[in-house]
């Protein structure tokens, strides 16, 4: 799909924005954690949700399942726990107290968490996971060095792989999905980096720089078949920051060039998050976006007045959506932005969640709070009246005309406010159906007038299956308009950089290296992908495509 969406793309003009619309999309906002303290680095995988948790001087790693609202903590210790990634049921963080560690949970399982490879005296961060494979910067290779490397760790064979050995300033891993595509930043300096990627293969990992010097290129993703990444080059004389891709196999470079500063791009198949300051906003916040390479569609998903900072997309297994994001109102909060792509597979993507139709025909196990008919007789309207203990989302259910004829005066009152008036019995439709909100003690108070003979019933269920606990939805679903977009194109004009086999080496448990490149190779391989580093140029029309591209 993606070499094809490659091919496709390359025979059409570079152009920065196109005119038109995309197929909009209906989400959902979610609360995953705005309670006391700082919650903020949420990853997810699926529908699963991991970050970090920060009050009163500790930290820990918390988890949220959005499909149910479930959530819970990581067992820890007295250490400190932060910066965690998840990939299906395997949680992967760093624990820090004397040393920094990498450590691993299982959230089926439970149980203690485990810490990968031990090591005296390790100084490792940043790990993140994709299917069995971790990836994390290590500082511990050398007692006395000051720049990490690269490692990764293969849960299946428990084999550590040190896939850096050199003086450069390596960071910022990403893995693939399938842990078969490894990304990173590899600089001289702060200020000028680039990305390297290692690719899994017989003879192990085969690791090589994907950009040159045409810019400083920072923050990589990846889903195992296109690497994204931001980028600062001059244009005209001034620095730009945009997003650009390019496919794992080879082949052009993609920008999505728009105004403004684009940062932290996250992948989840076709989909790519991001975060956007847009000059012609109000303030210089940032707000997420999200472009789907396959459309060339490009949404806001946010628009207000503070900044939300990205940190992972993803996609479960009912075809839903889930953005995260954190941003600082009380603190550092934690939200997401659930939604179904247009055009998707409806039998295979049921509803966000029931309507209240749905639930009220079909209540499953809910529990009944309270359920009355009343039916209109001569004389004085009849009333009803109960008070009883109740807290949560509730829904109101009122089937008109229930073991009667439908009336057009009923009312129903919680805590003294009306919930449903006259209006509500007017329409065509027997059922009517409304989700309320419950705060501790209920005074529940119904009222039929009107015509004799007229009749309701009105029940009230506890409805924690509409709203999961620990999510309070913004008012209703919001609609999402799409802008098409067209990448502006770019190709190699010559063949790429030598690709590095010799730099990965196998390292023991014990972290103990049994190989490398040594620096004179190192060395030479720099200048190689210096001096055959191709120059870059924007093509307006069809670019004739390399041998490498072709196959």
């Amino acid at each position: 799909m993606f070499r094809l969406l490659m091919v496709l793309l390359s025979v059409l003009p570079g152009v920065a924005l196109a005119g038109g619309m995309g197929a909009p999309l209906s989400g959902l906002r979610r609360v995953v954690n705005s309670g006391p303290g700082n919650q903020f680095e949420p990853h997810v995988s699926g529908s699963r949700v991991v970050y970090t948790h920060k009050a009163q001087g500790m930290s820990e790693v918390r988890w949220h399942e959005l499909s149910t609202g479930q959530e819970g903590t990581i067992p820890g210790s007295s250490a400190y726990d932060v910066v965690a990634d998840v990939s299906g049921d395997s949680v992967v963080f760093t624990r820090v107290l004397l040393t920094s560690a990498i450590f691993t949970y299982d959230l089926k399982k439970g149980g203690p968490a485990v810490e990968i490879a031990p090591q005296m005296g390790a100084h490792r961060r940043g790990a993140v996971i994709g299917h069995r494979t971790l990836v994390w910067q290590d500082y511990s290779f050398e007692p006395r060095a000051l720049q990490p490397e690269i490692a990764t760790f293969d849960l299946e064979t428990g084999v550590l792989t040190r896939l850096t050995n050199d003086s450069l300033l390596d960071r910022s891993p990403a893995v693939s999905a399938d842990g078969r595509v490894i990304v990173w930043t590899k600089c001289v300096r702060e200020t000028a980096c680039d990305i390297w990627m290692a690719v899994a293969g017989k003879e192990g990992f085969e690791t090589r720089a994907l950009t040159g010097s045409q810019g400083d290129e920072s923050q990589p993703q990846t889903n195992g078949q296109v690497v994204v990444y931001t980028s600062t080059r001059l244009e005209q004389g001034l620095p730009t920051q945009d997003i650009y891709w390019q496919a794992v196999g080879g082949g052009p470079e993609y920008r999505l060039a728009l105004p403004g500063l684009d940062a932290n791009p996250m992948l989840s198949g076709s989909l790519m998050a991001f975060e956007r300051q847009d000059p012609s906003a109000r303030g210089l916040n940032t707000d997420i976006m999200l472009f789907d390479m396959k459309t060339q569609t490009l949404y806001a998903l946010t628009a207000t007045l503070r900044s939300e900072h990205l940190n992972d997309i993803s996609v479960d297994e009912n075809g839903l959506v889930h953005v995260l994001w954190s941003t600082q109102e009380n603190g550092f909060d934690v939200r997401a932005l659930t939604f179904q792509l247009p055009g998707g597979p409806e039998e295979d993507a049921p509803p966000l969640l029931p309507t209240p139709e749905e639930v009220c025909a079909e209540p499953g196990s809910r529990a009944l709070l309270s359920s009355v008919t009343l039916r209109r007789f001569s004389g004085a309207p009849q009333k009803f009246q109960a008070l009883f203990p109740a807290s949560g989302k509730g829904l109101l259910c009122v089937d008109n005309g229930y073991a009667g004829v439908a009336t057009s005066l009923g009312w129903v009152k919680i805590n003294d406010i009306a919930v449903l008036e006259p209006q509500a019995f007017q329409r065509e439709s027997p059922l009517v159906a409304q989700r309320v909100t419950m705060d501790g003690r209920v005074r529940l108070e119904a009222i039929i007038d009107g015509p004799s003979g007229g009749s309701f019933r009105m029940r009230l269920y506890a409805d924690p299956e509409g709203t999961p606990r620990g999510q309070d939805p913004f008012e209703g679903d919001e609609l999402f308009l799409g802008t098409s977009v067209m990448p502006q194109v770019w190709v190699p004009s010559g063949p790429r950089g030598a690709v590095v086999v010799e730099e990965t080496s196998e390292v023991a448990r014990a972290g103990c290296s049994q190989g490398g490149s040594g620096l004179f190779t190192l060395g030479v391989l720099l200048g190689m992908a210096f001096w055959a580093w191709p120059r870059r140029v924007p093509v307006p029309a069809r670019p004739r495509r390399s041998s490498r591209t072709a196959r």
